[in-house]
């Protein structure tokens, strides 16, 4: 957890196109500026929460006087206290709806809430991650209530079925690579989900378990130190020639530039 205004000091890659491996939460008490997510570009403005899944590629734009906060977590984090809530939050990975909350009622209760988090993050004081967990939870909660008073259209099946496949793919990207194998677990047939995910999603089925294989790519190589074999076979790659072909054609290098590239940056 950090500081928006410190972050803004020091972070001065921010604003070039980059992604990460974890979610991240965003809480603008004040500033002005943009945020773009893949092609899409939103206004930054105070009091709003700004919501990233991992391995969206995003960049940020904002005013030097920018305050508030922004938190880095991933799912493992969460699990023991939200199971698989994490994967059902809309803000996160539903591609219908925009990434950022206006809050309009409830700035207080909002602001509140992080500086008590960002308090506890800063402290030393016992069962500190499970205090900073509750009161996180509690935002994403009230998070989740507004945002969900927004939206009220016929095809939330089609959403929720398309959050269902992500899920499962999170869970299962190690060993299941096969879209029928996903389909035949929602009940589906392989080509009714490559047309959802066509429809909500702008990708094929296909491409949605491959951005998850090359998004636990990007953690291992950045963040392990075994060989470009042993990552291969850790995501499931038993041919490691193979491993490099899929990371070169769908990152546009090898996994060794990558890993030099990429090692020290955030």
């Amino acid at each position: 957890m950090e500081r928006l205004e410190n972050l803004v000091k020091d972070f001065k890659a921010s604003d070039e196109p980059h992604s990460h491996t974890f979610y991240l939460v965003m809480w603008v008490e004040d500033g002005v500026g943009t945020h773009t997510i893949e092609a899409e570009t939103h206004a930054v403005e105070a009091h709003r929460l700004y919501f990233l899944a991992p391995g969206k590629r995003h960049s940020w734009k904002v005013s030097t006087d920018t305050k508030g906060y922004t938190i880095f977590f991933d799912s493992n984090f969460c699990r023991g206290r939200f199971g698989k809530k994490i994967y059902r939050y809309p803000f996160f990975h539903s591609p219908k709806h925009q990434p950022w909350l206006a809050v309009t009622d409830q700035q207080a209760v909002f602001s509140d809430l992080l500086n008590f988090v960002y308090r506890e993050y800063e402290g030393n004081q016992p069962n500190r991650y499970e205090v900073i967990l509750s009161a996180f939870h509690i935002v994403l909660e009230l998070a989740d209530r507004l945002y969900n008073q927004l939206w009220t259209d016929d095809d939330t099946y089609q959403y929720d079925r398309i959050r269902q496949y992500e899920q499962l793919i999170e869970e299962q990207f190690l060993t299941v690579r096969e879209v029928s194998a996903y389909a035949a677990q929602l009940h589906v047939t392989p080509h009714y989900l490559n047309q959802l995910c066509k429809k909500i999603a702008g990708k094929t089925a296909s491409q949605l378990i491959q951005e998850r294989i090359l998004l636990g790519a990007y953690y291992f190589l950045r963040h392990s130190t075994a060989s470009i074999k042993e990552i291969g076979f850790q995501l499931g790659f038993q041919d490691p020639s193979y491993f490099v072909r899929f990371f070169k054609k769908n990152a546009g290098e090898t996994p060794a530039h990558f890993r030099i590239n990429h090692k020290t940056k955030r």
